[in-house]
Formats: structure tokens, sequence, C-alpha cells
């Protein structure tokens, strides 16, 4: 019998990389740090995965050859995970492709400099999402605005994608003909305590000759709590840019009447309510009036 590359514990260790690529894990929506941190694991697995297949592979193929045998299995892997219930994405891909291009451009390095380069390399997106989460803070009461360099990451897409523009955030659904039920955006905010809070304002453009009825929605509880456990408002939009301010009185209760728990928001979200066919729609800047900015 044909002896394995690498051997047993090659094909063991690939084994157990594969069984943590493709187990099912449903990261909770708007989960920014496990998200990162899911683009980390990425990293080190396929880092772990091409020095186990490099290792048992003469000198000349375990550089590029290599690399590219391993960017089309991070590839396939985010293909098969639809089929496990996993989120597929450009930025494990991307995330596992680097991370094994670490090791087969490093051969010739010391084992504990590659080590610490593979480290150093799957620490970036948590530092990512860590600068971009200090710049948000930075800029409360802002909410989103196209103009901020961390408004562009962390939005939960419901039947559409979110693109950054210059004059706002424009969302195109997946099917202009056939909306999908509510289509619209939500964000987790960096700063979560809106204590302070006066009204929550923002600017939407809808293009469409006929009205239609927007919603607000903002969530103290984790999950999808229910209608009465949520403060939702509906608005109606017109053709062109409509403004729209809700104060605190009326965003401090919930559907229910219960108190909203303004310090502790957990997400806050604009989608489409009633049933109209659109091409896309514009989120302006969204922001906070505080109250010591009310003189």
């Amino acid at each position: 019998m044909r002896r394995l590359p690498g051997g047993w514990k090659t094909a063991a260790g690939s084994a157990a990389v594969f069984l943590l690529l493709l187990v099912p894990v449903s990261l909770p929506a708007g989960g920014r740090w496990m998200e990162a941190w899911s683009a980390g694991a990425h990293v080190v697995l396929f880092a772990a995965l091409a020095w186990l297949w490099g290792r048992g592979l003469p000198g000349y193929g375990r550089g590029w050859r290599l690399w590219l045998a391993l960017a089309a299995v991070a590839a396939g892997v985010e293909g098969l995970q639809v089929w496990t219930g996993r989120s597929v994405g450009w930025t494990d891909w991307c995330s596992g492709a680097a991370g094994a291009a670490c090791v087969c451009a490093t051969w010739r390095v010391r084992g504990g400099a590659r080590l610490l380069a593979v480290l150093a390399l799957a620490f970036l997106p948590t530092a990512r999402e860590a600068a971009l989460q200090v710049l948000e803070r930075r800029d409360f009461p802002i909410l989103a605005d196209p103009a901020c360099c961390w408004a562009g990451q962390g939005w939960i897409e419901n039947g559409g994608r979110l693109h950054r523009e210059e004059e706002g955030f424009r969302f195109l659904p997946d099917d202009p003909a056939t909306p999908a039920a509510y289509p619209g955006v939500f964000r987790v905010p960096a700063a979560k305590d809106w204590r302070k809070t006066r009204a929550l304002e923002l600017s939407l453009y809808w293009p469409e000759d006929k009205p239609a009825v927007m919603g607000l929605r903002v969530d103290d509880q984790p999950g999808q709590p229910s209608y009465a456990e949520r403060f939702q408002r509906e608005f109606a939009v017109t053709q062109g840019w409509n403004r729209v301010r809700i104060p605190v009185r009326e965003l401090g209760r919930t559907a229910g009447g219960r108190p909203l728990r303004l310090d502790g928001i957990r997400r806050w979200g604009v989608f489409l309510v009633s049933d109209e066919v659109f091409d896309y729609f514009l989120l302006g800047p969204v922001r906070l009036t505080l109250q010591e900015e009310i003189p």
C-alpha cells in the first residue's frame, strides 16, 4: 500500500481541521466580535493545513503549488458550509488563503518565527474590529454616517445588500420584482448607552412615485424579541428625502408599554413595512440628539 504523504498523523490532523471548518455553528446575527474571531480561526486552521500537507511534500511543491491547492480547498469549504448551516463569505476565504500563504512562503524561516507570524496574522481581524469600535464610540452620538470609516461594517442585511456611497447607504433588494418580507438593515451599536438621548434623527430617500411605509426598530434584548418587547415606529415616506425625528418619550417605551432599557441597546434597524416593489432606497445619516446638545 502506498504511504500517505506525511503519514497518518497528517491525515488525522487534516480530518480534525475539516471537522472544525464544517461543523454546524450558527454565529449570532450582528456578532461583530464573533465574525472577527471566526476570520482569525480560519487563518490558524489553514496555516495548520498548509504545514501538515507541506511537510510531506518535496521542496518544489511547498510554495505556490501548495498555496493554490489550499486556496481552492478554502473556496470549496466555503461552498460546503452552505449545507452545514454556516455563513459563507469572502472574509473567511481570504483569511484561510492568507493563513496558508503565511506558511507556504516561510518554509525556510525558523518554526518559532513562522508561528509568531501566523498568530499575528490571526489577530489582525480582532485588532481591526477593536479599532473600528473605538472610532465608532468616539463619534457617538452618530449611529451611522457614510462619511465615517467604521460605518461600512457591522450591518445585518435582510432581503438585500447595503452599499456605502457618498450620498448615503444604498440598499438594493435581492429581487426587485419580488422583494423579501421586511427588507432592510440592522446594526449592533458599539455605544449601547442611550440614556442621555433626547431624540433619534434619520433621513431616508425613497425614489418611487408611490409612497411606502417604513419602520424603525430598536431592541434592548438579545435575539428576536416580540413586537411588544421592542420599540417600533412606522412612518410614511414619499418620493425624495424624508426626515424623521423620534423624541425620547416615544423611543423610551416598547410597543407593549414597557420602559426600554436605554442603557443597554442591542440593535437598531430600518426596514420596509409595506409590500412595495422598489429598486433601492437610501439611508442617510442616523444620529441621536443628546440632552447636553440642546442650549
